[in-house]
């Protein structure tokens, strides 16, 4: 994209961090105030430009510069001085383009598909940003950026296991694919949703309970009201105890002035599928739960959830329910798949692309590190291969071999059973049973640092395989997969 005529002495190379900090965008401005090129995201909100930089943003003189609202994509921007302390935006290009133009001739023609892809992709930005461009030319780029992702995994499967350089190339592209189809999310799907939506969470957040030990002041795990008297837990929720041991504890919540209300409690009558050959060593248990004390079963006074066999796909958006360190109910919103529990041979490719990039990434750790970390990601996802079409599923092998969807997720110890609820169709896709150490690290999430949900369609498998009764509930809710 050309704003005005080319500068015939425009800058340096950008440095090869992915934004430059305020102070240095700043500094180089000074030096070179007819124009500089820097790598920074562009974010259009109203009739605000601003560039956002490392450690802050900084404003664009000419908004008009750019038409459609974008949010956070990155660019090589060429700016020069404008009045006061923004910035006059002369031109950008997709920070993909850059690097991807930085290899080599002969290493692009090594892979003919993607670096087509990409031309046709860059091609299209200088539109898609322009200051003519409408929301159809941003759809276009979305759907351009995705094809040459898809053309790069091909690229990427080609490569034999010695071809370090190229699949190093090949990652760090990708990366920088998947950077900007992220700030591109919610072209095509909202992400934005009505106020009734918050109405319909918590509705269902009063379908989950605390699982409280009798002998214990705060409850000990989170757990979901499946049917008029079943709910679903964790079975590490559960050591040497009876089920007279536990309760049921509903409405264990604060109000929005710090107020408790008043909790209504069930007994546990029975504890289902505790035997490890049972549930296929699957750590969910069956609880079956009794009357209060007025006589009403649980179904009847609380919000049976439904359960969905729909299988995730990676982004899609999540919202957790349960009781974090013991504390009153709580909802974690802004949860997303990380890693689905099924997924295609192509989509396991662009998610490993993802995981070797995130350990190169980590140049204080040593090679044996990011080895064993990738290594753990390839055992993790199993190749299942029959009459159909093959595909992954991820076993596990950092959370003692469950059957796994990994979620970024802001949940602690006291949410193993939590029910997880796909965030569009609020139905049930998992129960929360392990995840990274509370207060760790804040590192980002990724395959270094992520939850672990169990997948309800096999919780639903083992159910029907070893307790077919359970669907007898006259309140039991099973939605069926779709695509």
């Amino acid at each position: 994209m050309c704003l005005y005529a080319p500068l015939p002495s425009l800058a340096q190379d950008a440095p090869r961090e992915q934004r430059i900090s305020t102070g240095e965008l700043r500094d180089q401005v000074r030096r070179r105030p007819q124009g500089v090129v820097v790598p920074v995201e562009i974010t259009k909100q109203g009739d605000r430009v601003v560039l956002q930089t490392a450690d802050s943003a900084v404003t664009v003189s000419n908004a008009g510069a750019v038409a459609q609202q974008v949010r956070q994509v990155p660019i090589q921007a060429a700016v020069g001085a404008g009045p006061g302390d923004s910035v006059e935006l002369k031109d950008v290009q997709l920070q993909a383009t850059k690097r991807w133009n930085d290899l080599a001739p002969a290493r692009r023609a090594k892979y003919r598909r993607v670096d087509a892809a990409q031309r046709r992709m860059s091609t299209i930005a200088e539109t898609a940003l322009g200051a003519n461009a409408t929301e159809a030319d941003l759809r276009q780029l979305k759907r351009s950026a995705e094809d040459t992702e898809r053309q790069l995994v091909q690229a990427y499967k080609t490569l034999g296991a010695n071809q370090r350089s190229e699949q190093r190339e090949l990652v760090e592209q990708h990366a920088e694919l998947r950077r900007l189809n992220k700030s591109l999310y919610g072209l095509d799907q909202d992400d934005r949703y009505p106020p009734q939506t918050y109405q319909r969470i918590y509705a269902n957040s009063r379908g989950a309970f605390a699982l409280r030990a009798r002998a214990e002041e705060k409850p000990r795990c989170s757990a979901v009201l499946i049917g008029e008297k079943l709910a679903l837990t964790n079975n590490h929720c559960i050591l040497e105890e009876t089920p007279e041991e536990f309760e049921a504890v509903f409405d264990y919540e604060d109000d929005l002035d710090g107020n408790h209300l008043a909790r209504q409690v069930f007994p546990v009558t029975a504890i289902r599928l505790s035997d490890e050959d049972e549930r296929g060593n699957l750590d969910f248990v069956l609880l079956e739960l009794g009357t209060n004390a007025e006589g009403v079963a649980p179904g009847n006074a609380y919000p049976v959830q439904c359960l969905s066999l729909t299988q995730v796909k990676r982004d899609d958006p999540l919202y957790v329910i349960g009781y974090p360190l013991g504390e009153p109910r709580t909802v974690h919103d802004n949860s997303f798949v990380y890693f689905p529990f099924r997924v295609t041979p192509d989509e396991y490719i662009a998610m490993k692309l993802l995981v070797s990039a995130e350990f190169d990434s980590i140049e204080a750790e040593d090679l044996s590190y990011r080895e064993g970390k990738l290594k753990e990601f390839v055992d993790s996802y199993q190749l299942r291969e029959g009459d159909g079409a093959p595909y992954y599923e991820y076993i596990s092998v950092r959370f003692a071999h469950q059957p796994t969807i990994g979620a970024d997720s802001d949940t602690y110890h006291g949410n193993s059973g939590s029910p997880v609820y796909h965030r569009r169709s609020h139905a049930v896709i998992g129960l929360l049973f392990d995840g990274q150490e509370d207060l760790s690290e804040p590192w980002a999430a990724g395959w270094r640092a992520h939850e672990a949900v169990l997948p309800i369609t096999k919780v639903v498998e083992r159910l029907d395989l070893a307790a077919p009764a359970w669907r007898s509930d006259p309140r039991v809710c099973v939605l069926p997969a779709h695509s």
